[in-house]
């Protein structure tokens, strides 16, 4: 009997080796390539993350009470002002806590987030598609430029992807499971984090509760009423600053495309402007995932930056036929096989769609778009999977590991193409980067000028988008240096907040010289001021004297 159960395991042996294998070496890999530099490359904070995040660097390094901005009611959740996403700020929290302000402090945990999230997804989906499909598809999406850019960031675009997958994944263990109360309690909690991600997956919560409602023939009873009261249970929450919660949760800065065309005088909305909107909205949309944009065919830097602009291209142009045959199938398949889930892929583009096409000031960009990355590259690998099982039916038996091999194969260099090219171009340097006001500032005038005058007492500013000043990035690189300067009243960050003080402080010549990375805002906010001839001076940047 004992030599029977030996000979048993040592037969399972082999199929258990396919079974582990492959997605042990496919995890290993991406978890190489999503941690690999990733305290150094890029270099410098992605474009909008220092502002994301400095609320959470004012608590942990100064002891800020920032409880009056980070509450659990939804928000109008923007890239600068990310840090009141209360999911995303403990997140960020813990990471400087544990590593201090540095770049890897600020990515590790929504990187390491996201990797446990592409591990669920693979489970969550197995039961539905092949694993060599799957397995194919973690690897090409993963691997992209595109993700890379947004998941290794530390942003809150990465971590609103995390939640989406997840919310997502959880939904498809739902279907066509026995009573599991349980899970449906987390599937359900997990939905209703939506809100708390970036602006552009919020369409997803009502999209999966309405799916869930749809297909309730799908999700056993139990299951389903503890998924959809788990959901109100914790939209709850939002009575206590209705109705001013629920403008916010598809308010996107008023920069919505209902918001932008309520310009008449009357309040009304303006139609011609709406049809415009739409048209060019579509134009720009249509030349961005057909992968249009730029002249370039192979040597194109890929999802270069977070910055809206006009010509980002998405994801590689030789894979555009994929996408378009994996759309085919898709729907193909899902039809004759009649299953809904073949289908769910093409779904899945819809909240992409529709963010980009409701653009009203702005056009369709990457960020706008951070839900079409799941459908686009699951169709790409849909569409390469479904020509090489083609070719695989039809072929002699000689010829089918070749096809199976030759699969592999482009994968893996498709996969080879994307790491390079995230690691070749320069990532984010329009705004952000290297271009970046506030390292130009410090490392060509701030930081010698403290060496060289360690008593003067400096008022510095920088840009405040929607008036959220960061400093993140001065303190960033100066370090205790800077911390200590702060904390002796040497140097002083100026903001809405202390404005009135500081300008009182100017006119009693407590400052030796004013500093600014944004000089247009600084002057409006701060007219005592008289701009000096530095001997350095980038664009954007200038050193004052103070009016005595």
């Amino acid at each position: 009997m004992a030599e029977k159960k030996a000979g048993s395991r040592a037969n399972n042996a082999p199929g258990s080796l396919r079974t582990w294998l492959p997605p042990a070496v496919v995890f290993a890999v991406v978890l190489l390539v999503m941690f690999w530099r990733l305290g150094s490359y890029p270099p410098y904070f992605n474009d909008m993350v220092d502002q994301g995040i400095h609320m959470e660097v004012n608590k942990v390094f100064d002891h800020a009470d920032i409880s009056n901005k980070v509450n659990w009611y939804w928000k109008d959740m923007h890239s600068s002002g990310a840090y009141e996403s209360p999911l995303y700020g403990m997140v960020i929290e813990f990471g400087l806590r544990l590593f201090g302000l540095t770049l890897f402090g600020v990515r590790f945990f929504p990187a390491l987030i996201e990797f446990a999230t592409l591990i669920l997804t693979f489970f969550a989906f197995r039961k539905y598609f092949p694993q060599y499909l799957l397995l194919s598809f973690i690897l090409l999406m993963a691997l992209s430029p595109w993700h890379l850019l947004i998941a290794r960031s530390g942003g809150i675009q990465g971590f609103s992807v995390s939640l989406y997958l997840i919310a997502l994944s959880m939904f498809v263990l739902l279907i066509d499971r026995k009573r599991s109360v349980g899970l449906a309690i987390l599937a359900g909690i997990s939905t209703a984090t939506i809100p708390y991600g970036y602006a552009g997956i919020r369409l997803l919560l009502p999209s999966l509760v309405l799916l869930a409602i749809i297909c309730f023939r799908r999700i056993e009873k139990y299951n389903l009423f503890a998924y959809l009261g788990t959901i109100l249970a914790i939209c709850a929450i939002q009575i206590g600053d209705f109705p001013r919660s629920l403008q916010m949760y598809f308010y996107a800065r008023g920069e919505n495309l209902i918001s932008a065309a309520r310009r008449l005088p009357n309040g009304g909305y303006d139609t011609a402007f709406i049809a415009h909107k739409l048209n060019e909205n579509f134009h720009f949309l249509f030349r961005m995932i057909m992968g249009l944009n730029e002249q370039g065919f192979w040597n194109v830097n890929v999802a270069r930056t977070l910055t809206a602009v006009r010509d980002v291209v998405l994801y590689p142009k030789f894979l555009v036929p994929l996408f378009l045959v994996g759309l085919v199938c898709s729907l193909a398949h899902a039809y004759k096989q009649k299953r809904f889930i073949l289908a769910m892929p093409v779904l899945l583009l819809l909240p992409g769609l529709v963010t980009n096409m409701m653009s009203g000031f702005g056009i369709p960009d990457l960020l706008r778009s951070i839900t079409l990355l799941l459908p686009i590259y699951f169709l790409i690998t849909y569409g390469a999977y479904s020509l090489f099982c083609s070719l695989y039916t039809i072929s002699s038996d000689r010829l089918r590991a070749a096809f199976s091999g030759l699969f592999a194969v482009f994968v893996v260099l498709v996969s080879a193409y994307q790491v390079n090219n995230y690691f070749h171009y320069e990532k984010d340097t329009i705004y952000g980067g290297k271009n970046n006001a506030a390292m130009v500032v410090y490392n060509q005038f701030l930081k010698p000028y403290m060496a060289d005058h360690p008593n003067s007492r400096i008022l510095y500013h920088e840009f405040g988008p929607f008036e959220e000043w960061s400093y993140v990035v001065v303190r960033w690189l100066g370090g205790k240096r800077v911390q200590t300067m702060k904390d002796e009243g040497k140097l002083v960050f100026l903001t809405k907040d202390n404005r009135a003080s500081m300008d009182r402080l100017l006119k009693q010549g407590y400052f030796d010289i004013v500093v600014s990375a944004f000089p247009d805002q600084l002057e409006h906010m701060l007219p005592d001021t008289k701009a000096m001839k530095a001997e350095i001076s980038p664009p954007g940047y200038k050193v004052y004297y103070v009016k005595r």
